[in-house]
């Protein structure tokens, strides 16, 4: 009997990027909350003689070893010693290379629902040190919680928010290769935010705080690469929204707002022809404190 796990995506409120560590990675400092939008993953245990397969509803998805689903799938069966193989399919609603951390997000789907279909007592540190091993982003996609993310993705710490937001995604045509994106910001003057002050201002509900501090010490780099993502901040501002960034290392943009009505007329001002366009909400634990 197959069973179906959500694959949440995510936004950044901040990244900056730090120095360059001797693995080619950077250490990075930077804030995520995750999104009501969603893949599905649908998966079965085989009998070992049928093998492993992974398919995907997008063409676009390349489903073979070097997929992170399947990477995550073999690293759980090698750890935890399972015999049999594996039918996974994914149902794509993220968008690729739009900086929302979908493959990420369906690695840290499957670890989740592997623990849970095998019964394994895993705990939250083995969790992360699984998934660091697949992707910088997986480690935070397993738990899909806000947080301060460290280091080269593995050191989590959980923040309290006071409120949600209905979110405005809003992607052009082309997307963008997180490596890409890497490497031109290498080349470039980078940007930081006031972590610490973002993270207050979450805990308190304070939007001219988190204004102040939303800062992507990637984004100059992607416009760089790509200009039609500063004509979409620019809509954004005027259409009067003033929590407006990329996300992650691009291409998508997005624009949070507690009014559905207003992001659901600014949507129609983008041209579907020419750029994707998505209406979801943050999904945070609220502190009532």
């Amino acid at each position: 009997m197959y069973k179906v796990v959500k694959a949440h995506a995510k936004i950044n409120l901040a990244i900056n990027v730090l120095d360059k560590r001797d693995d080619g990675y950077h250490n990075i400092d930077l804030v995520s909350l995750p999104l009501e939008l969603h893949d599905n993953i649908e998966f079965e245990a085989y009998p070992k003689k049928y093998g492993t397969y992974v398919t995907c509803d997008d063409a676009s998805i390349i489903c073979d070893e070097s997929n992170l689903v399947y990477k995550a799938y073999r690293l759980m069966k090698h750890e935890f010693g399972f015999d049999s193989g594996m039918r996974i399919k994914i149902y794509k609603n993220i968008p690729i290379e739009a900086g929302l951390g979908g493959g990420s997000a369906d690695a840290g789907a499957i670890i989740n629902g592997i623990c849970n279909e095998y019964k394994l007592d895993v705990s939250n540190q083995k969790k992360i040190d699984l998934g660091i091993q697949i992707g910088s982003d997986v480690p935070y996609c397993i738990f899909n919680k806000p947080a301060r993310v460290q280091s080269r993705g593995e050191k989590l710490t959980f923040i309290n928010v006071k409120k949600n937001y209905y979110v405005l995604l809003v992607q052009p045509n082309q997307g963008l290769s997180t490596k890409g994106v890497y490497e031109v910001s290498d080349k470039l003057e980078k940007k930081f935010s006031n972590v610490d002050e973002l993270v207050k201002g979450l805990e308190l509900g304070d939007d001219a705080l988190i204004e102040k501090n939303m800062v992507n010490g990637l984004q100059n780099a992607a416009i760089y690469i790509l200009p039609e993502i500063q004509n979409i901040i620019d809509k954004l501002h005027a259409l009067n929204f003033k929590k407006v960034m990329m996300s992650g290392s691009g291409s998508s943009v997005f624009a949070l707002s507690e009014d559905f009505n207003k992001i659901k007329k600014a949507a129609k001002e983008f041209d579907e022809t020419l750029f994707s366009i998505w209406i979801t909400k943050t999904i945070c634990p609220i502190n009532k404190k």
